[in-house]
């Protein structure tokens, strides 16, 4: 369920992505799951946890992350490339901190649209540089056009998702799904003549951290 949720944000995070070109907290924050409870095809042996993990209790059963969380998924799914404390992710970062969202319950969290300007941040700072990391790292060549790049973007995409998913976005069931996205949104791209390889690599990369960055755990 968590794995469908994700696919239709980043369904509609790609939709939403523009031209992005330069712009602009580990872990520690987690959520608390409800007492187990029997569901179809599953008894109580196979819930949990069955008991608050911190927090208090969450109805739902499912959190999402605050803040800090928020910031540092991200630094992981760029595999620690942009830095919370450095450049344009930690600038950004200052400026929003206090907007982001700041309790775990998804009935009241609030603030998510600061979480896409974080991903917009940290994914500009792959792109300076005489060999900028975009390139250097996911092989996406800054004098390239995007058709030339195409495969590249795609796969720094899906790198950029397994990151958030264990693999999930290459591996996964909806593998084939998430590559045809990331597939639309670079040749969307390339119809812009105006739009550049650096350009493309920013709305793939703001689509996947944006996307994972925000996932609903249980």
């Amino acid at each position: 369920m968590k794995y469908k949720i994700y696919l239709a944000m980043l369904s509609l995070i790609l939709v939403a992505c523009s031209d992005h070109e330069s712009g602009p907290p580990p872990h520690g924050e987690t959520g608390a799951a409800v007492n187990a409870v029997s569901i179809t095809g599953n008894g109580l042996a196979n819930a949990g946890p069955a008991a608050p993990v911190s927090g208090g209790p969450n109805l739902l059963g499912v959190t999402a992350p605050a803040g800090p969380s928020a910031a540092g998924r991200i630094e992981n799914g760029l595999e620690g490339m942009a830095k919370a404390n450095a450049g344009n992710f930690a600038l950004s970062l200052s400026q929003v901190r206090t907007n982001l969202p700041k309790v775990t319950s998804v009935n009241d969290a609030a603030g998510y649209d600061q979480v896409e300007l974080l991903a917009y941040a940290a994914c500009s700072d792959l792109t300076v540089g005489g060999t900028p990391l975009m390139q250097s790292r996911y092989n996406v060549t800054v004098g390239g056009t995007i058709a030339a790049n195409q495969t590249a973007l795609v796969a720094a995409g899906v790198r950029m998702l397994d990151q958030h998913t264990a693999g999930l976005a290459s591996q996964g069931p909806d593998a084939a799904q998430i590559s045809t996205i990331f597939n639309n949104l670079v040749t969307a791209q390339a119809a812009v003549g105006t739009n550049t390889s650096k350009m493309a690599f920013m709305a793939v990369c703001i689509a996947a951290n944006t996307a994972g960055a925000a996932l609903l755990g249980m």
